[in-house]
Parts: structure tokens; sequence; C-alpha cells
């Protein structure tokens, strides 16, 4: 009598994995199928990413697909934040399993940059009001090209006036832009002329890139004069 047997294992490590179409949220990966199946036919692919740790925590492997319906070799990782990295984690399965791990990083594309720091009034002279920001830690991927400076105001509010105008006679004004200057990381502007009578003055700063602007920043305190 003589038996037949057929051994097999999980497939090798796909291969040349690349990004094919990078968007803010979501990232199409392309690769090649493995080059041996190790005895059973590739079935589909498993999918798995990296994400962020929480606190105190190791980062976790989480499963985004156990095994694609289809054999092409082609996933669109979606729900994801713009100008991030993440790590992807790509397996060809056969009847037997899951095989060899290829891992592979994507980014997403760049977004409109953060918020500039809370801005702040570092002097008063001569009827104007010099105003001072940091620049936002992320600039969402592309340099910034310029900031925008805001100004609210309050006419007839007085810090030792607390009956006075209040929130509902605030008005705001464009008091123009900065532009960007390189790695510079501390930025400000004059601006005037004031108001001749009693006036509260705050101000809040937007961060401008190639895709747009960023939040306003949080208001300075206020400044009377």
């Amino acid at each position: 009598m003589r038996l037949r047997y057929h051994v097999c294992t999980t497939p090798a490590a796909v291969e040349d994995i690349q990004s094919a179409d990078v968007k803010q949220s979501e990232v199409t990966v392309r690769w090649v199928p493995p080059k041996n199946d190790h005895g059973a036919q590739v079935i589909g692919y498993q999918i798995s990413i990296l994400l962020d740790p929480k606190p105190n925590e190791p980062p976790q492997w989480y499963r985004l697909c156990e095994c694609t319906k289809s054999k092409t070799p082609v996933y669109v990782v979606a729900n994801l934040k713009g100008n991030t990295a993440y790590l992807l984690d790509i397996r060809a399965v056969n009847k037997v399993g899951a095989g060899d791990a290829h891992e592979f990083q994507i980014t997403t594309a760049p977004v409109a940059p953060d918020p500039p720091s809370k801005p702040w009034v570092e002097e008063a002279r001569d009827g104007c009001l010099n105003v001072a920001w940091y620049s936002p830690e992320n600039d969402g991927g592309m340099p910034i090209t310029a900031y925008r400076i805001k100004m609210r105001k309050i006419l007839g509010a007085s810090r030792w006036n607390s009956f006075g105008p209040g929130e509902t006679a605030a008005s705001w004004v464009e008091m123009g832009s900065v532009l960007a200057a390189g790695d510079a990381s501390m930025y400000n502007a004059w601006v005037g002329p004031l108001e001749v009578g009693a006036c509260e003055y705050r101000f809040q700063i937007q961060a401008l890139n190639k895709l747009g602007e960023s939040k306003a920043s949080e208001l300075s305190d206020p400044h009377y004069t």
C-alpha cells in the first residue's frame, strides 16, 4: 500500500508594499503576493495596524481585516488622522493560516496647521500695541506661510467698571497678516491705531499653510486703554 501526502504551511511574506493613493483620512496600499505559498493557495490577506498607545500602556496591534474577501493585493486603510504615520502589518493567508509578517509605514496627507499659542500684549506705545505669539508645534505637514491677526474690541469697557459694556458689544477687526520666517518660533506685530477713549482689546492668531488655515488661537488676556 502506498500513501500519498501533501505537506503545506503558511505563506511566505508579501513583497514590495507601496502607498498607491494618499489622502488626509485614508491611504490605499498595494503589494506583490508572496513568491511561495508553501503548498496552499493564497485565499486573501490579513491587515493589522499599530495604534497609538494609551498612557502607561505599550502600543497595541489592531486587526483591520482577518482575511480580505478578494485575493487582489490592495487595501484601503480608512478613518485615519491627517499628517500622521501608521505602521501596518500585511500577511498572506492560506488554508493553514496567516503567513510571515511584512511591516510597512504609511503617512497620511498634510493638513492645515494647529493653532498658534495664546497671544499676549508685549508692549504698548504711541497709540499702538505690540502683539506676540509662538508658532504651533504642528504645522500640519506643510510649512506655515503666514499668520493672520484678529483684534476684538469693546468700546467703553474699563478695567475698573464692571457695569460697562460686555461681550455683546464686542466687535472684530482684521489686523492683517505676518509672513512666516523660516524656523522662527516667536512672532510679534504692531497693531493700531487704538481708540481715543476707554476700550478693551483682545487678540487671536491663525496660522496658514497651503492647505488652509488653523483654528483660531485662544483669546489673549484683555488689555485696557
